[in-house]
């Protein structure tokens, strides 16, 4: 083959240049738009714009496509419940680093992870999936990863769900399991955490534990917590156009249908109206991108008021469920969740 001449070896090398050069102005560019846009990592931008890409929020918007996911979900939830297999490749390969176990609580399925004979704790985690979804791979390997950082026994109830079932059906599932927790560990030693429709059903919950004169709970963690059913807060409507993931719309309905009939601001649904001040040691999370962001930080903000050691971390530039998400930013909220689950 014979040797390229110097003319040529130049263009050859401006070519390789140009094309090197392309993708990393792009991925510049990218990471400008990433931290000095919306102040998030390159892993924050990609998964908003996977989530808008996938048309997450847009099932939840179109009524018929809504109506019908309710409808399948009615008939899905009424199966037994099997732990998912994890999408991403690490977790595939390793599987849970916890042992896990299943057992029953009032005809219900409950996962027990992480139970060792040095446990000194316990937290009971509420799943998100607005009232309709089971536990996700995303809500295990979360699970996974902070019951590794704590010598908690974390316990995982599958509470009834909607359409087909409503919310006094689950407090009374979290009642009875929450009472043998605390007759195992006593409750200074219990932390109650919950997601997005977790996170308002472990709020609601543990504001019906003070009216009830029972103990609460050392610890009351939220993520994203759905503490409004109706969403009535003038700036959910602002940040809807931001939010690629939930629809006022559809929760609005799936609400109604959870509450049963009943008026929507009792506080065993909409939280951010009960009485706060007999909570201890809260801490909320959630993403400034989200149309759960105003009410959670308003919870925070009132449970702060009446003299509750209560902290609001907000997600900035982040969306729904982040801690759950693989994202730098979600290192540092498992870091914290887990030193609060620690915490003697």
């Amino acid at each position: 083959m014979p040797q390229l001449n110097k003319t040529t070896a130049r263009k050859v090398i401006k070519i390789a240049a140009i094309s090197a050069a392309v993708p990393a102005a792009a991925f510049a560019g990218f990471t400008t738009i990433s931290h000095a846009v919306f102040h998030r990592s390159n892993m924050a931008t990609a998964s908003e714009q996977y989530h808008w890409l996938k048309g997450t929020r847009k099932r939840m918007q179109e009524p018929l496509t809504w109506d019908n996911y309710i409808l399948s979900s009615a008939d899905a939830n009424e199966q037994r419940y099997s732990v998912p297999k994890a999408l991403d490749f690490h977790f595939k390969m390793l599987g849970f680093r916890v042992p896990i176990e299943e057992t029953e609580v009032a005809g219900a399925q409950v996962f027990c992870l992480n139970r060792h004979d040095i446990n000194d704790r316990a937290v009971i985690y509420l799943h998100g999936g607005s009232f309709l979804s089971q536990p996700t791979s995303s809500h295990w390997h979360f699970i996974d990863t902070v019951a590794r950082k704590t010598r908690a026994e974390f316990f995982v109830p599958l509470y009834p769900l909607a359409p087909v079932h409503h919310f006094e059906e689950a407090f009374s599932l979290v009642e009875q399991l929450y009472d043998k927790v605390v007759q195992k560990y006593g409750a200074n030693n219990v932390t109650l955490m919950g997601d997005e429709a977790g996170g308002g059903l472990a709020a609601g919950f543990a504001e019906y534990l003070a009216a009830e004169g029972k103990p609460q709970p050392a610890n009351l963690i939220l993520i994203s917590p759905w503490v409004d059913l109706s969403l009535g807060n003038p700036l959910v409507n602002e940040l809807q156009p931001k939010d690629p993931i939930l629809s006022a719309y559809g929760m609005r309905k799936v609400g109604k249908l959870w509450a049963n009939g009943l008026d929507l601001n009792d506080y065993r649904l909409s939280p951010v109206n009960g009485e706060v001040r007999s909570l201890r040691n809260v801490l909320v999370f959630a993403g400034t991108r989200e149309i759960l962001y105003p009410d959670a930080r308003l919870f925070c903000d009132r449970a702060r008021a009446a003299g509750v050691h209560a902290e609001f971390v907000a997600g900035r530039g982040l969306n729904n469920n982040f801690p759950l998400d693989p994202l730098p930013e979600a290192t540092k909220a498992i870091e914290k969740i887990s030193d609060a689950i620690s915490l003697d």
